[in-house]
């Protein structure tokens, strides 16, 4: 199997349109297709398709704003955040959801399309893509190679910056999917450094762990809980350790988000891992890079 992690820079242009979009997405897969080697999983980072709230079919003066919640009220007023989220969402998510479905099919592969703040969508013949709950969670999505959506995914430990943003957690549940090619698990950035959760996808048997991430520190700078290491540093040493000794977990695939969305500023190097190992690293915590790795299951 080879296991593909997509690090992704914010670029505004990128979400000015549906089809800037679309051809945004499958250029960051297209390398992947290099390789006739089949099957494959990939991830794209937490937070990817969060820009489509702010910038899709948007007015300049958004662009020019200088934080998000200024942004949200030059598209809907002063409604609030919820009202922002409620207005904005289902267009945006139509975008998200269509373009990773054929991407997916595409790359035929299964592919985790980073993550979107949202109230829960669903769809039916009769009434198209809608909301199907008040609460706004930050939702990933996971397509199998025919561009069939297996899993709405809720990130399940939030931020203080998510908190702020009027997130709610989501209920463990749909992190845990059999495949035809094996078992994954997907936990949302801050989820997977919580124990209970990697314990619970691991006795549920998932072999590879898909961790999208959006990290809204420098990377270089003191980690919190030990100033003698820096953010990277620690970031490295901890996914190495999570998998030592577990039942079933034996990767684990970190794509990274990096560049700014108004006052945020995300960096980070994806990784790849297995136990106590780094298999693959990107070169720098900025920028585009795709990584790949051909492991046995």
């Amino acid at each position: 199997m080879e296991l593909i992690a997509v690090q992704a820079e914010l670029r505004p242009e990128t979400y000015a349109s549906a089809e800037a979009f679309r051809r945004r997405v499958l250029e960051l897969c297209e390398e992947a297709l290099a390789s006739a080697q089949s099957p494959r999983v990939i991830a794209f980072p937490e937070a990817f398709g969060l820009p489509l709230l702010f910038w899709l079919e948007a007015p300049r003066s958004v662009h020019r704003a200088s934080t998000a919640l200024q942004a949200a009220v030059r598209l809907v007023g002063l409604g609030g955040l919820v009202a922002f989220y409620h207005l904005r969402a289902p267009r945006a998510w139509q975008v998200w959801q269509a373009t990773f479905a054929e991407a997916a099919r595409w790359s035929q592969a299964y592919l985790l399309a980073g993550s979107l703040f949202a109230p829960r969508m669903d769809e039916e013949p009769s009434r198209d893509l809608r909301v199907r709950e008040l609460w706004v969670r930050n939702w990933s999505l996971l397509f199998n190679p025919e561009g069939r959506l297996l899993a709405q995914i809720p990130k399940l430990e939030l931020t203080s910056i998510e908190r702020q943003a009027l997130l709610r957690p989501g209920h463990f549940g749909p992190q845990v999917l059999r495949t035809r090619w094996g078992t994954l698990g997907v936990l949302v950035c801050l989820d997977a450094f919580h124990e209970g959760w990697l314990a619970a996808v691991d006795g549920q048997g998932a072999q590879i762990l898909l961790q999208p991430s959006a990290n809204p520190a420098a990377w270089d700078r003191p980690w919190p809980a030990d100033p003698g290491k820096s953010e990277g540093r620690a970031w490295v040493e901890l996914a190495r350790e999570r998998l030592r000794g577990r039942e079933h977990l034996r990767y684990l695939v970190n794509p990274m988000l990096n560049g700014e969305l108004y006052e945020l500023r995300f960096e980070g190097q994806s990784g790849i891992y297995g136990p106590g190992t780094l298999l693959a690293q990107a070169e720098r915590p900025v920028g585009d890079r795709l990584l790949r790795c051909s492991v046995e299951l």
